[in-house]
């Protein structure tokens, strides 16, 4: 495929795996010989790939190679080996030393003594479309002795080519998400939500000229996850001629099977072939095996574009004959609903009667989580209907958009009921609205919530009617109330919680101002009441948010495991992650997207508190592929996710770019600010701590003194930044706000942020004071990656006041908890900082320190326990193997058991350091977990445990 067929070449080659490809090539033109073909069917890019290499060679100006491009030659050009030696010999500027009409050997002889000594670097456009022996030639060439490299590319099938031993055919992958991500945004594609390019690199099986072509066809909402994307998506010319030659195989029979297929909700193939009125051997039997897979009763098109190609390309009479064909089979069967929604689907000029099945259908497609086809039932609904029918569908397509996430179609749906519906309807929306308005507009509508509970309250409707309007009305007010809260405004979120509790009261829903003053006392004071909470919702939606605030708390708590098991129990139950888009094929109750995107946000947020960042960002990163996770929190998830990349890879991803870009929730204060944040950290990891001070210290400034304790995402210590640069009296500044600000702290990062603000401006005196406390702090904390940022706290102190062998041992400590957590980016600094203050890994673990005990020993080794310690250890001897039969497999890690048997058979600190080959840091620091874990507080009383067992 030639490359000006594909769109935007540059944007197809500017990603992350395709640079890895190039750099391949280019590895084989340095090693002056060897061949790579590149395969993939057209638009994968192979093409723009070889322009990319040819380009980069030309860039490089090496005088040991030189480049020649080939190509197919032009009909009515026959090309024969002789013919291109020639050619390859006139672009080296030699004259052959006779016509090159000899065998191979003497071609290649010609070429290679041309050569003298250089590196003759082909490029290939399509070698499976050049002449059979010239493509051979080009192949011998490449894996001879040397002097030539060969580049290709291979549209077609590779049968019809003699490929010799050492060419690397390298199958071009589909691209991922991130990859997609980049390249439409290169080709100029605008802002593409993360979850719509995941949908679109399904969909388009990671085809980037497909992806590009259908993305131009779909618009600025769509892309950016307002709007729901089009089912099936609409055909680009890409992937058209991608399918081409599968559909000139098949007969009219054949695409009207697959166009069937393509309109069915459900993949039960017994329908499938009652529809079809074919038998199952029928759908078994090529062409269509080709394209169907069938498996234990079910169906699926082995490649989701086919489905969109038929569907684009019958016609309305066809879609029309297919949908009354699916009907009559559904009816059939007794699947009255799935009857119903065909019926309507085939009904030309509206059909007033399916409009109440349609309805019931929407809502139960609530019930099961699925909002997008709680949406398309509900618009179908709006097609059929009229007068208050017309209404009621409209308001069932504005919640079912909203629950999905899709704002921007919400918000063309709810206006209407606010100017045509009664005061119920309007009740009944206010929160469908509350968080439509606040997502799109960026600005929650308090004006239009306040006139909405004046008339509720004043209203002389019957007493049923006045509950349920009431009970409508506390939901809307709830849901604003958190908003408020999220977004730093209490006074607001108060003023709506309290009137959320009047209006509820006599309703019979006081369970959701309940839930409302739970999550505003825990966004601002890190403490909610938990217990007023309501046991039994009776919606999925109502059990995920009360187990989100009862995560929260415990999290606040410092309770993270605990939070972890709830959220992640929550999450199995209520929120599955589907990948199938037939109906009715998940649980009977399941969350909507948007309430999941708040579970997992919070998950990830709770899995980093615990400190297991790499479960943290994979939690997040999935949850950005399937859910509206921008809109949810405040734009946590924003920081959340850069925060994470930062500190797992380095740099922010293209997934939590996008993220930014397509959420309203990037303009907010608490997103702004998670930025500057980032930017200190950056610095810091880079040794720039004058920097990550001063940006620090800029959103000290700027924050709200309310800050959400519980929502907090870790970041960076303002006071150790200052004393790492050397400001003293600015570190000590930074050190009273920490003792300021403490009380917005959960109260283990309360106590380990004053130790190590302390441990940055303690002097000589105190030093061993505060390493001691801080130290006790760290091993009373359950998450790792504090515990590193502690260690890494002490070391630094150390180093400052010319400890430094003893800090080697804490910055080597550091090392190891930063790699448990997964801070990737951490380990590589705090390495590169402890070379720079001349201490070394290989020092620590040498055991080369001072004679008497480290100080900061936890447990110290009291002379009074050894005669006690001794006694037991005379009838002791257990192996890492005998801790292993007595049940300390759970909840001791393996490295924890090797300590923990070394320290049973009486070795020192010092001793169990040396036999495993670290430090005794790191052995205090694995004992210190073995002491928590088993609810132990010394060596003698490790060793009477395990005696005792």
């Amino acid at each position: 495929m030639s490359a000006a067929s594909v769109p935007d070449v540059d944007a197809l080659v500017r990603h992350r795996a395709r640079e890895e490809e190039i750099a391949r090539a280019l590895h084989r033109v340095r090693s002056g010989h060897g061949a790579i073909v590149w395969h993939g069917e057209p638009g994968m890019g192979s093409s723009s790939l070889l322009d990319a290499v040819a380009e980069s060679l030309r860039l490089r100006r090496d005088r040991t190679s030189v480049l020649v491009r080939v190509a197919p030659a032009r009909p009515g050009h026959e090309r024969t080996p002789a013919s291109l030696v020639l050619a390859l010999l006139e672009s080296l500027g030699a004259a052959p030393r006779q016509a090159p009409t000899g065998g191979h050997d003497d071609l290649e002889a010609q070429l290679i003594g041309a050569l003298a000594g250089r590196t003759l670097a082909v490029v290939a456009d399509d070698i499976d479309a050049l002449e059979p022996g010239v493509a051979d030639f080009l192949l011998d060439l490449a894996t001879g002795e040397g002097g030539v490299a060969l580049i290709a590319s291979a549209s077609g099938a590779l049968d019809d080519l003699r490929l010799p031993y050492g060419v690397d055919v390298r199958e071009l992958e589909p691209m991922r998400r991130d990859d997609a991500l980049v390249v439409l945004a290169k080709a100029g594609c605008g802002p593409v939500a993360p979850h719509v390019a995941e949908r679109l690199v399904d969909r388009l099986a990671g085809n980037p000229a497909c992806m590009i072509q259908t993305a131009r066809l779909l618009t600025a909402e769509h892309l950016s996850g307002g709007a729901v994307l089009p089912d099936p998506l609409p055909l680009g010319s890409a992937t058209a001629a991608v399918l081409a030659p599968a559909v000139a195989a098949l007969t009219s029979e054949d695409l009207r099977i697959l166009l069937i297929a393509s309109a069915m909700v459900v993949d039960r193939v017994e329908i499938l072939a009652d529809a079809c009125e074919v038998g199952i051997a029928r759908l078994t039997s090529e062409p269509i095996a080709a394209h169907l897979v069938l498996t234990a009763g079910r169906f699926r098109f082995v490649d989701q574009r086919l489905r969109t190609l038929v569907h684009a390309e019958a016609s309305l009479t066809q879609r029309t004959a297919a949908h009354v064909a699916i009907q009559r089979a559904h009816a059939a069967a007794g699947d009255d609903d799935l009857a119903t929604w065909h019926r309507a689907l085939h009904s030309l000029e509206g059909d007033p009667t399916v409009v109440e099945p349609l309805l019931a259908l929407s809502v139960r497609h609530l019930r099961h989580g699925d909002c997008e086809w709680a949406y398309a039932v509900a618009r179908e609904a709006v097609g059929h209907a009229s007068g208050p029918a017309r209404l009621a569908a409209i308001e069932a397509a504005g919640v079912a958009a909203m629950l999905a996430g899709h704002m921007d179609d919400a918000a063309h749906w709810l206006p209407h009921v606010a100017r045509g519906g009664d005061l119920a309807a309007r009740a009944r929306t206010l929160l469908a609205v509350t968080m439509t308005q606040t997502m799109v507009d960026g600005r929650i509508p308090d004006e239009l919530i306040e006139r909405t509970v004046a008339d509720a309250l004043h209203e002389a409707a019957p007493p049923r009617g006045s509950r349920a309007m009431r009970r409508d009305v506390a939901r809307g007010l709830a849901a604003a109330a958190c908003l408020h809260i999220e977004r730093g405004a209490p006074s607001d979120a108060r003023r709506m919680a309290d009137l959320a509790a009047r209006v509820s009261q006599g309703a019979g829903c006081e369970g959701v101002p309940a839930l409302a003053r739970t999550w505003l006392a825990l966004c601002s004071s890190g403490t909610g009441s938990g217990d007023e909470l309501p046991m039994h919702p009776s919606h999925a939606d109502d059990e995920t948010l009360i187990a989100i605030a009862r995560g929260v708390d415990l999290m606040a708590r410092d309770q993270c495991a605990t939070a972890a098991r709830l959220l992640a129990s929550t999450a199995a139950d209520l929120a599955p992650m589907r990948s199938t888009r037939s109906w009715f094929d998940g649980p009977e109750r399941a969350a909507t997207p948007l309430v999941e995107a708040h579970l997992r946000v919070v998950q990830a947020l709770v899995e980093f508190r615990a400190g297991d960042l790499v479960r943290a960002r994979a939690t997040l990163h999935l949850a950005c592929g399937v859910l509206p996770v921008g809109y949810v929190l405040a734009g946590l998830g924003i920081t959340l996710g850069r925060r994470l990349d930062l500190l797992c890879n380095g740099e922010v991803s293209p997934t939590f770019e996008a993220l930014e870009t397509t959420s309203v929730c990037r303009s907010l204060a608490p997103v702004r600010q998670g930025k500057l944040v980032d930017r200190a950290l950056a610095a810091a990891l880079a040794g720039e701590f004058v920097h990550a001070a001063a940006v620090l210290e800029l959103v000290a400034e700027r924050e709200a003194t309310d800050t959400a304790a519980a929502l907090g995402v870790p970041g960076l210590d303002a006071a150790e930044a200052w004393a790492m640069a050397g400001r003293e009296r600015d570190a000590a500044n930074a050190a009273e706000k920490v003792k300021e600000r403490g009380g917005v702290m959960t109260p283990a990062a309360r106590v380990l942020a004053r130790a190590r603000a302390a441990l940055a401006v303690t002097n000589a005196d105190e030093l061993w004071d505060r390493v001691v406390a801080a130290n006790e702090a760290a091993l009373a904390h359950e998450s790792p990656y504090e515990q590193a940022r502690t260690e890494l706290s002490i070391a630094r102190a150390l180093a400052r006041h010319g400890e430094r062998e003893r800090a080697d041992t804490h910055y080597l400590a550091a090392v190891d908890l930063f790699e448990q957590a997964g801070a990737t980016s951490w380990t590589t600094a705090v390495r590169a900082e402890a070379d720079a203050v001349n201490t070394s890994v290989g020092q620590a673990a040498s055991g080369a320190l001072h004679d008497r005990e480290d100080a900061t020993s936890v447990p110290a080794e009291h002379e009074a326990d050894s005669a006690q310690l001794s006694a037991v250890l005379s009838e002791t001897d257990l192996s890492t193997e005998q801790l292993r039969a007595l049940g300390w497999d759970e909840p001791l890690t393996a490295r924890e058991r090797e300590v923990a048997s070394l320290v049973v058979q009486g070795l020192s600190n010092r001793e169990v350091a040396r036999e495993l080959y670290m430090s005794i840091r790191t052995v205090e620091v694995h004992l210190g977990r073995v002491y928590r874990k088993l609810g132990l507080r010394s060596r003698v009383e490790l060793v009477m445990f395990a005696h005792r067992s």
